[in-house]
């Protein structure tokens, strides 16, 4: 439950005082109930003092009618049940709304507060059922992520940490400039990556870097965010994921139209892409964000000053000290290259100890104690 109280939140909707107060009567002892006398006032009491549970709105109201009301809320909260109240005389006019606003349930007015209160304790239970779903679908989704994150850092570390660090720009960015669907970007971010892996390593770091490859190596390059997108795209919740990543690499429309969310964020990830290519390149700051700014129009308003932001209040996170190899932890990050004693790079700087990196460390100090270049290395706690 989302109330403070422990009781089941519910907003009541309804322009005649005296059925608020009914509505008051008889159910505000039973939920933790909040009214409202327009579809307007609602919406505003929804965003401020919401998520509600349930909502139960009267269909004739002036100005915006019930089922415009509750169209609305359930596009600002997919998990809200609704309930739609009509009179006889309407009951023609809201069989489409219904069903184009995913209204839970359609009971006639008046409604007996028994009937009513039947109808509340059902929706609250279909909310139940919405709120389980979501959260299963999102710890097998976060297990699986961590899973295919894992695996990426394990075969191409270097790949994986720029996914990594790149991930977090976004994230931070699109927080800074106060954007729905961080979580969605994050990913979007790191596994815009897995496409590199389709391309032969001799042009992985071409790709990365913009330099200038073969026609054919570009055609292919240029193409990774569809063919990554329509991995993405059968994952259940990832549906939104795989949208933003067929739109990274696109410029950013400039138009009068509403702002698009997909466009906004797949802009934000290519512009933490480019920031952080040049940044690994050598590049100095100052001369990036000159860059970055005379090309500014390319990205959303507002976005590459979240970005230098967002770089302003990354660092000082933890502690630094040097350990043995063998006791780095879980969420330990290296704060320099592991390498094998042939020179090769086992782990980049700034990899994030992850349980499957954690396990291939473990497997090569316990098959070969002198597999390391280094025993000891620098890391963040």
């Amino acid at each position: 439950m989302d109330s403070t109280n422990g009781k089941p939140k519910i907003l009541f909707v309804d322009d005649e005082a005296s059925i608020l107060k009914g509505f008051k009567l008889n159910f505000g002892r039973i939920f933790d109930l909040h009214t409202s006398v327009s579809g307007r006032d609602a919406l505003q009491i929804a965003d401020e003092q919401g998520p509600f549970e349930v909502i139960v709105s009267d269909f004739s109201m002036p100005l915006m009618n019930g089922a415009e009301f509750l169209e609305r809320i359930r596009e600002q909260d997919r998990e809200v049940v609704t309930i739609l109240l009509t009179g006889q005389a309407d009951f023609s006019d809201v069989c489409a709304a219904v069903e184009k606003g995913g209204i839970f349930r359609l009971l006639a007015k008046p409604c007996h507060p028994d009937v009513l209160k039947k109808n509340i304790e059902q929706a609250l239970e279909q909310h139940r059922l919405i709120r389980t779903e979501k959260e299963l679908l999102e710890q097998t989704l976060g297990a699986t992520l961590n899973v295919l994150s894992s695996l990426l850092s394990a075969t191409k570390p270097k790949i994986y940490r720029r996914a990594q660090r790149v991930e977090e720009l976004t994230k931070q960015t699109v927080r800074q400039m106060k954007l729905p669907g961080g979580w969605r970007a994050g990913v979007a971010a790191k596994f815009s990556y897995l496409g590199f892996l389709t391309i032969p390593d001799e042009f992985q770091e071409k790709a990365h870097f913009g330099q200038k490859l073969p026609k054919s190596i570009q055609a292919i390059v240029d193409d990774l965010p569809s063919f990554v997108g329509s991995l993405l795209k059968d994952i259940p919740r990832m549906k939104k994921v795989s949208e933003i990543v067929m739109k990274i690499g696109e410029d950013y429309p400039r138009s009068t139209d509403p702002v698009c969310e997909t466009r906004e964020l797949a802009s934000i990830i290519h512009l933490c892409r480019y920031y952080d290519a040049l940044d690994e390149s050598g590049v100095p700051k100052s001369e990036i964000f000159d860059k970055l700014r005379r090309e500014q129009d390319k990205y959303p308003d507002g976005s590459l000053d979240a970005l230098a932001s967002t770089l302003e209040l990354d660092g000082g996170l933890g502690e630094s000290t040097t350990i043995d190899v063998t006791k780095l932890k879980v969420g330990n990050r290296m704060l320099e290259d592991l390498k094998l004693m042939d020179g090769s790079l086992f782990a980049p700087a700034g990899s994030k100890i992850s349980p499957v990196l954690l396990k291939t460390i473990e497997n090569y100090t316990e098959s070969n104690n002198d597999a390391f270049l280094q025993q000891q290395i620098e890391v963040l706690l």
